[in-house]
Formats: C-alpha cells, sequence, structure tokens
C-alpha cells in the first residue's frame, strides 16, 4: 500500500498529524501504510517526516518534545516553508475533542476499499484468463488483509491491552456534572449509549441540553439532532441553558431561590433571550471558556433513522473537518423506521441498536430519551412495565436514567434521577436534584433522598425485570 496515495481533506489530514505527535499507539499503526505523498501541501509533508523519523529511532510519539525538534530544522528549510509550518503548527494547536480511535478507523476502511478495489481488477483479469484457482486466491488474500485498528476478536491468553486501559486516568470522556449522578457512575465512557426515561414533560429534553452544554464545557464537539424542535425552539432552550436566562419577552420568571435547607420559588425580573445582545455576549463566553462546539440539526418537519444520522456525521467530518465526541438525538422514540412496514417496536428496537453501533464504530458517546408512561414518572421503583413503547431499549443500553417525580416534588421543584439499568457498575441509585426550568437549568442543586420520601404505588421491587 506505499504506494497507493489515500485521499482524505485538509481537515482529517490535520487531525493525522495531531494524533501522531500525541500518541504512540497512533504513530505506531499508521507509520508504515499512511505514506507522505499522502499529506498533499509541503508543510504538512515536514512535519509528519519529522515525527516519522522520530518513531523510526525511538519507537514512539515525541509528544511535548514535537516542537524541539521542528525549531532544529528551521535552518535547514526555506523562511516561507517556515512560516506555513508555524501557521499549521497554530492550527494544530486549536485542535480540540478529535478521536484518534475513530481516525485510525477511517484510515483501516479506506486502505480496505483500495485493497478490495485493487483485487477487483485483477480478479476480472485472471477470470478472463480463466485462471480460476488464481482468481479465488486474489479475493481471499484481499479480504483476509491485516487490520490496523482492533479488531472484534483477541486472543484472551496473549492480550496486553487491557493494561493500558486500566492504568489510563481519563477512563471516562465526560462527566455529567450532575455530582451526585457522577459519584454513583464515575462519568460517560466512548462508545455508551445512554437513554433517558421519562413521562410527558418530566424533562427528557432538558436533560438532553444540560449534557449537551455539560460536554462543550468539558471541551468536546456535540452533535445535537432534535426531530420534534424546529431551530427557533432549539435556541431558545440552548439560549436559556447557557446564560440562565427566561423565555418571557418581559423578563420576569419564577426561579429558585435558596432558603436555608430549601429552596423557595420567587417572582423575579432577570435576563430575558430577548435581550439579543447579551444572547451574544453569552455565546461568545461559551465559545472563549468551552473548547468545544455544538452543530445542531433541527429536523421537525420530518424524521430521521440512524442510517441518516450516519450520513450527517460524515457529512460534517467532509465538509467542516468536525468531529462528533457526544452524539444527542431527541428522541429514539420519534425516529423514521429503517424499513417500510415496520412495526413501532421494530422501529424503536432498529433504531436503538443503530445508535449503539454508531457509538461503538465511530468511538462516540450516543445519548437519546425514551417515553415512560404517566407512571413512570411517579414511581419509586422503575420497573420494566413502566417504559411505554419498546423495553428493548433498556437492555441494548449501557446506561437508562428514569426522571422520576411525585406530585409534592413538582410543587417543590424537585425530582429524582434513578439508575433503572447499568451494564457496567452498580444500579438503582437514585439522585434528588432541584430544577428550575424557568431559566434552563435541569440540575441547580441536590437534596438527599430520604427512605421515607413515600410512593403510593406500594412497589417493594427494585429495578429492571430481567
Amino acid at each position: 500500500m506505499d504506494d497507493k496515495i489515500l485521499e482524505y481533506n485538509n481537515h482529517f489530514l490535520n487531525q493525522i498529524i495531531y494524533h501522531s505527535i500525541q500518541d504512540d499507539a497512533f504513530i505506531k499503526a499508521i507509520r508504515h501504510v499512511v505514506p507522505l505523498g499522502t499529506f498533499k501541501t509541503k508543510d504538512r509533508k515536514h512535519l509528519i517526516q519529522i515525527i516519522y523519523d522520530f518513531y523510526d529511532d525511538y519507537k514512539k510519539a515525541p509528544k511535548e518534545n514535537f516542537f524541539d525538534i521542528f525549531k532544529e530544522y528551521e535552518d535547514t528549510i526555506t523562511n516561507d516553508l517556515y512560516e506555513r509550518c508555524m501557521n499549521l503548527v497554530g492550527v494544530l494547536k486549536d485542535i480540540t475533542g478529535s478521536n484518534g480511535e475513530y481516525i485510525l478507523t477511517k484510515i483501516n476502511d479506506a486502505m480496505f476499499h483500495f485493497q478490495l478495489e485493487e483485487a477487483s481488477i485483477e480478479f476480472a483479469g485472471l477470470i478472463k484468463a480463466k485462471q480460476y484457482d488464481d482468481a479465488t486466491g486474489v479475493i481471499l488474500e484481499a479480504i483476509k488483509r491485516p487490520r490496523q485498528i482492533e479488531e472484534p476478536y483477541y486472543n484472551y491468553v496473549s492480550d496486553r491491552g487491557f493494561i493500558g486501559d486500566r492504568l489510563r486516568e481519563d477512563r471516562y470522556l465526560m462527566k455529567t456534572r450532575i455530582d451526585g449522578l457522577d459519584r454513583l457512575i464515575g462519568g460517560l465512557r466512548n462508545k455508551w449509549l445512554v437513554t433517558t426515561l421519562g413521562a410527558t414533560k418530566a424533562g427528557k429534553t432538558w436533560f438532553l441540553i444540560e449534557m449537551a452544554v455539560a460536554a462543550m464545557f468539558q471541551g468536546l464537539n456535540v452533535l445535537f439532532v432534535s426531530l420534534e424542535m424546529g431551530k427557533e425552539q432549539i435556541d431558545e432552550r440552548l439560549d436559556m441553558a447557557v446564560g440562565f436566562m427566561t423565555s418571557s419577552p418581559k423578563g420576569e420568571a419564577e426561579i429558585l431561590r435558596s432558603m436555608g435547607d430549601t429552596y423557595i420559588k420567587t417572582l423575579e425580573t432577570i435576563d430575558s433571550i430577548y435581550d439579543v445582545q447579551k444572547v451574544i455576549k453569552n455565546k461568545e463566553r461559551l465559545k472563549k471558556i468551552s473548547g468545544g462546539n455544538l452543530e445542531v440539526v433541527a429536523f421537525d418537519r420530518g424524521r430521521l433513522n440512524y442510517h441518516d444520522i450516519n450520513r450527517i456525521l460524515d457529512e460534517l467530518e467532509e465538509k467542516k473537518g468536525f468531529y462528533t465526541n457526544i452524539l444527542i438525538v431527541d428522541y429514539l422514540g420519534i425516529m423514521k423506521e429503517t424499513e417500510s412496514g415496520q412495526s413501532k417496536k421494530d422501529r424503536i428496537s432498529e433504531n436503538c441498536l443503530g445508535l449503539k453501533e454508531i457509538a461503538a464504530t465511530r468511538n462516540l458517546i450516543a445519548c437519546s430519551a425514551m417515553q415512560g408512561n404517566r407512571r413512570a414518572m411517579t414511581a419509586k421503583i422503575f420497573h420494566s412495565y413502566l417504559v411505554a413503547d419498546d423495553i428493548d431499549t433498556i437492555f441494548n443500553s449501557d446506561l437508562v436514567l428514569a426522571i422520576c417525580q411525585t406530585d409534592i416534588e413538582e410543587k417543590e421543584s424537585k425530582a429524582r434521577l434513578y439508575i433503572a439499568n447499568y451494564r457496567h457498575g452498580k444500579q438503582h441509585g437514585s439522585v434528588g436534584i432541584y430544577r428550575d426550568l424557568s431559566i434552563g437549568q435541569f440540575a441547580v442543586d441536590e437534596f438527599e433522598i430520604k427512605e421515607d420520601w413515600g410512593n403510593a404505588s406500594g412497589d417493594d421491587e427494585a429495578g429492571i425485570e430481567w
């Protein structure tokens, strides 16, 4: 493959150089499969040659040594090339939220495509010459080509990959920034599907908005797909959440104020999203301090399935150089069928599995929501029969959170997040939160859940019915 030039856009090439500087495993994987010619411009070729030379000598990525190594070449290149390289270094420094494992996957896919393409041409010639055994061998050789990335199978005895994984400090891609929830689950990891359950008006969309904002403040790239809200509604909610603003044109809202150990609602005049200059200021502040970014798909006039979302992810990479870390789909229950004639249950189940596949293959976190029935909203104990449509979603998700709220809690601006299913740790924990949705805040504070807070259903068996 050394003579085959892989075709990528400039954004993707910059991602390759960025990870080659930072990641030993990444540079090891691409060193002998991505030739210099792939990088198109003189500045990129110069930088990747420095990285390749360093790897050849030391068998690792240059990391913090890279800039010092680059400076050593200053007197050996023209002033013009030096300036271009410095500009490219500045671009590389601004890269945030890039996903090295997914970049490797795309490289591997391209290589496999070229391998099969070349084999198919040779195969046709051999068939024409009636050399059938040789033709079969060409195709088999192409198919069994060793992969550069992790295969779905491995040898338990010889595998040592777990050592690095367990010693890494950044086991979680992001925190929810709801402290009680993070204490219970640690955080959210790559390749997870996270599903939120709740009855109508329980706050599912607000939770997803909360996760989008939390991810941005942790330097991550978010794709937010809404299947029921238009641009105006999405902007309104995001503006409220980011700026702690009301959607009232007059700026009047009943907001929560701390009173000792509890909160009360008070009617006050606060910043409104109709003060556009303040909204602009909030957006500029978010951009300055967050490090993350947010792309939004407002699709209120139609529906999408997971194939459509996969296509959108590809388009964002190709046209904008935007590599998604957190995919949020609002919401799973109204996604489009994946084939004609599907029942509602099959439609939801297939899209759920599709989102899980996207999370796994693209090495990102996928978040969505599902409708629970009315009883689910007030229940203390969450059972499988409280899911309104398709129970498979709770079994296919890595983490399932139920938003629950009794009538009394609703009056007190309280709600509970119940861990209905958690594949990677302890289940059935609950977190009490104060919510102030009048200013777009899903969790402004937490409260202790006591044993006697009560539930009229009489349920005494916790968790999902398996």
